[in-house]
């Protein structure tokens, strides 16, 4: 099977759900929709010879020369950190992995007199997101709802929404603590899509932004946004905010304001004409300033000495000057008209008087009215720790309820989509509505339930390793974390001599947040939601409504510089190596991207030529990359994980790992050191997976809880300075197992066998029982199986054909 640089083919045992004869299938597409051609060159490579193990290494050397240049393993540096017991995070703690941790697991070991050399902090100390609109609880999203409609009661709820904002953890974990228990009622595939369903530690993804505490005076709260609320509105009256307006009382400037501008609406030559009273007000000013010896005063007495002298019944012009009018018809005309504007004038700046006036009333009746308002509601409300107790349990009940309700959910999705045929309508339906009316409901799920949509916004590590005692309660943005001074302490304190971190091919599940303030220096993204290419449809359907085509991914336009960066930073922080995990994924991204195989070819240089500029020793492990598009590009790398991951709550899938391993590791063997993954040593299948292990040539290290260790187990593996006795080939099936299924045959053992300079090893696996059942999609456990009995000696069951290479164990004892 090839992959040249612009297509992927595969082949696989096709059979329809209808007919039972199977045929070889053999099918060639680009990936991307718009790369369409009609013929292609190179296919399938065939060869023959009577060494299968030969034959398969020399045979994938020349697939892989002619489809992306990856070098044989025999050509490649191997990574020192092999040849030592190693910890790995991720089953001890999933994504809650924090410094103390760290201390803690090591320290767990360190008590049993093991002291690992490598450790592997897995998926969790980068800092991740999801996107804005799934950031918040549900409860969370309702208070801010609340607080925004602009009442008096919402200016109220402020103090207790900032209390929901505060406990939208313990919704949360009240939904995982529920989904946890229904997943155990469920099939296992549910638990194994979404490990940390299961994980009912503390877990602050979401962050809340930063607010008051629980116990803060509500009057401070609610006059705050009452100083809020009132600079808001002088603001949009066009005036400034006075202390007066800031408690809702009369604002005397602006009234004033009004009234001169109603007076100033009457010329000045006909301010004589004006009403009694305004007249009585100036008379009455200006006496008061005259008694009082006012200079300005004076000349205003002086001003009103000049006013026509009123008659006892109220008018306003002298006996001599009606006289005259009289004799003057014309004059008399001009003058009545004078009167009548004059009176219209002053009935106007009346009216706008009385209108402000009737404003300011009816404001501060609205402002007394709120007051009221708020004291009995203050009255009747409950203490603030009253509150917080009250939110806390809202949202316990809040995050069962929702539980409760995915619950029901994936019942459905086990029971009906589930165990659809690929293609069939309830697939196609479901489908559907994931890309519709249920696309918000799944991305809230993911969200929530798992890692699969959150998106890298610094290639810093987070808060939860601030300092060595932070724990997975920290916020993640709060406190720059200190990693280099952590990952030092580690390395003295438990004599540490490798450190790898894990992160994404894409950086991280759902690769970059675009638009990242942190980023923006180092490189772009948009957002790529990919399309599953029919093949993988077909073996696959869960993939059409998987997080990453429902949410996108966000791809960086320049990955050399984000790898670059993301390194440098390893680096100076005194880490050793990557674990690169979900490679395979950027073939699916492919599909937006010209195809998965130009996509990979792409990253996976850009990720290599990082590796060797930051980690030298060739210090890396890839992960999930079983796609030709993707080690077929394994240049310089030359660790390789040859498995789905380890699944310690599946007991179905405990024996198909071992058997997958090693028959993938027959074929990738050819191009890199195989990793079998970790395990679990106090697990129910350890001390299998133990012996597995050994018999690898791989790397053999742990996930043990802390605490949680067979170490009679671990010190028939590990030697008392921390290394291991590793052998020097890739742990591959004999030759009479070669075209046996070791998993269901019912009589066929698994047998093992590796190398090293002076002696051979072969290991003896009994794995009936339990397989992956495709038409399930799921790991299977059938009827258990008898021993396949006293196995009958053959000979040249296992042919050693050692290399000499130096650096192999050459047999003498250790002291």
């Amino acid at each position: 099977m090839l992959s040249t640089a612009g297509i992927v083919i595969s082949w696989w045992i096709c059979r329809s759900w209808t007919d039972k004869e199977s045929s070889l299938c053999l099918r060639v597409e680009s990936g991307d929709d718009s790369k369409l051609g009609e013929s292609c060159d190179s296919v399938l490579l065939m060869a023959c010879g009577t060494d299968p193990f030969h034959l398969v290494d020399a045979g994938v050397a020349a697939a892989a020369a002619l489809s992306g240049g990856a070098a044989p393993r025999a050509a490649k540096h191997l990574p020192a950190s092999l040849d030592g017991f190693g910890w790995c995070t991720w089953d001890a703690f999933y994504s809650t992995v924090s410094a103390r941790g760290l201390v803690e697991g090591l320290g767990s070991l360190a008590a049993g007199g093991l002291s690992p050399q490598l450790l592997i902090i897995d998926d969790g100390w980068q800092l991740t997101d999801v996107d804005p609109p799934y950031g918040k609880a549900p409860t969370a999203q309702l208070a801010d709802k609340l607080a925004g409609e602009g009442t008096a009661a919402a200016q109220l709820f402020d103090g207790p929404r900032e209390m929901v904002l505060e406990t939208q953890d313990t919704f949360y974990q009240e939904n995982a603590k529920l989904l946890a228990e229904a997943s155990g009622q469920m099939q296992q595939e549910v638990r194994n899509l979404f490990p940390t369903v299961a994980n009912t530690g503390v877990i602050s993804h979401h962050h809340a932004p930063p607010a008051a505490t629980w116990d803060a005076p509500a009057d401070a709260v609610i006059a705050a946004k009452e100083e809020e609320i009132a600079a808001s509105r002088d603001s949009r009256d066009g005036g400034a905010a006075s202390p007066a307006a800031a408690d809702g009382s009369m604002r005397p400037d602006w009234a004033e304001a009004r009234r001169n501008a109603a007076k100033s609406t009457v010329p000045s030559e006909r301010r004589p004409l004006l009403s009694r009273r305004q007249q009585q007000q100036d008379s009455s000013a200006s006496t008061a300033a005259a008694a009082a010896g006012d200079v300005e005063g004076s000349s205003d007495g002086q001003q009103q000495q000049q006013q026509p002298k009123k008659k006892k019944g109220g008018g306003v012009l002298a006996t001599a000057h009606l006289e005259e009018l009289i004799s003057d018809p014309k004059h008399a005309a001009e003058v009545v008209g004078a009167e009548l504007k004059a009176t219209a004038a002053e009935a106007e700046a009346a009216l706008g008087q009385a209108k402000v006036e009737a404003e300011l009333r009816l404001e501060a009746a609205r402002a007394e009215a709120n007051k009221a308002m708020k004291r009995a509601i203050q009255k009747a409300s409950p203490t603030p720790r009253q509150q917080f107790i009250l939110i806390r349990w809202a949202q316990k009940a809040a995050g069962a309820l929702v539980g409760l309700a995915t619950a029901g959910f994936l019942l459905f999705y086990q029971w009906v989509v589930e165990p659809a045929p690929p293609n069939s309508l309830r697939v196609k339906a479901f489908a559907a509505l994931t890309q519709g009316v249920l696309r918000g409901a799944m991305l809230t799920f993911f969200a929530s339930a798992s890692d699969f949509t959150r998106r890298l916004t610094s290639v810093e590590a987070n808060a939860k390793f601030a300092r060595l005692d932070a724990g997975p309660e920290e916020d993640w943005e709060a406190t720059p974390a200190d990693f280099r001074a952590v990952v030092q302490h580690i390395k003295q304190k438990f004599g540490i001599r490798y450190v790898y971190c894990w992160h994404g091919l894409p950086a991280y599940w759902g690769g970059v947040m675009p638009g990242t303030p942190s980023l923006a220096g180092v490189t772009g993204s948009s957002l790529v939601y990919p399309k599953p290419t029919n093949s993988i449809a077909e073996v696959e359907p869960s993939l059409m409504w998987s997080p990453a085509v429902l949410a996108g991914v966000g791809i960086a336009t320049d990955p050399g510089a984000l790898y670059s960066a993301m390194h440098s930073y390893l680096a100076s922080s005194a880490v050793d190596g990557v674990k690169v995990d979900c490679q395979a994924g950027v073939g699916l991204v492919g599909s937006a991207l010209g195809g998965g195989p130009a996509a990979a070819r792409e990253f996976q240089a850009a990720l290599e030529a990082s590796i060797a500029t930051h980690f030298p020793g060739n210090h890396a492990i890839n992960c999930m990359c079983h796609s030709s598009e993707n080690f077929y590009r394994f240049v310089a790398t030359a660790v390789a994980r040859v498995s789905d991951d380890y699944y310690p709550r599946d007991p179905a899938s405990s024996t198909p790992h071992i058997g997958a391993c090693a028959f993938n590791s027959l074929y990738l063997g050819a191009l890199v050191q195989p990793d079998w993954d970790m395990f679990q040593s106090a697990h129910p299948a350890g001390v299998l997976h133990g012996m597995a292990r050994a018999v690898s040539g791989g790397a053999v290290y742990v996930s043990d809880k802390p605490g949680q260790h067979d170490f009679a187990l671990l010190r028939r593996l590990v030697l008392p300075d921390g290394g291991v006795l590793r052998a020097a080939l890739p742990g591959r099936p004999t030759r009479d197992c070669l075209f046996a299924d070791v998993l269901r045959d019912r009589q066929t053992l698994l047998k093992v066998w590796n190398a090293n300079p002076v002696v051979g090893i072969v290991g003896v696996f009994n794995l009936q029982g339990a397989s992956w059942d495709r038409q399930r999609r799921k790991f299977h456990v059938g009827k258990q199986m008898e021993a396949a009995g006293q196995e009958q000696q053959q000979q040249q069951l296992v042919r050693f054909d050692v290399p000499s290479q130096e650096g192999l164990w050459n047999g003498v004892a250790c002291d």
